[in-house]
């Protein structure tokens, strides 16, 4: 595993009681670990076993990021080709009640 350490220049009043450092980091962190899944340079897994969350939590995470989980990505794909079948086979037999 690699550390990375990300800095950024803050005005002194930024932080406080209802707004505390802390939070904003992990919030950060957070956020970071979701773009890395967006851009694909992260598995869900991998973001799990970092956020040490339940995949239904992560689930509810990355939707609320737009990023599509994978088996939603692939059930998207597979009911899109299993259209692109059913409308071939359909011109299929509709050609060779024709050709009859």
């Amino acid at each position: 595993m690699r550390s990375f350490e990300f800095r950024i220049d803050l005005p002194e009043d930024v932080f406080d009681g209802e707004f505390r450092q802390a939070e904003f980091a992990a919030r950060m962190r957070e956020l970071a670990i979701l773009e890395l899944l967006r851009a694909k340079r992260l598995h869900e897994h991998e973001a799990l076993a970092m956020l040490g969350i339940e995949r239904r939590e992560l689930l509810q995470r990355m939707e609320a990021a737009g990023i599509a989980p994978t088996e939603r990505v692939f059930h998207s794909l597979k009911d899109e080709l299993d259209g692109a079948i059913a409308s071939a086979n359909e011109r299929r037999t509709r050609d060779r009640k024709q050709g009859t």
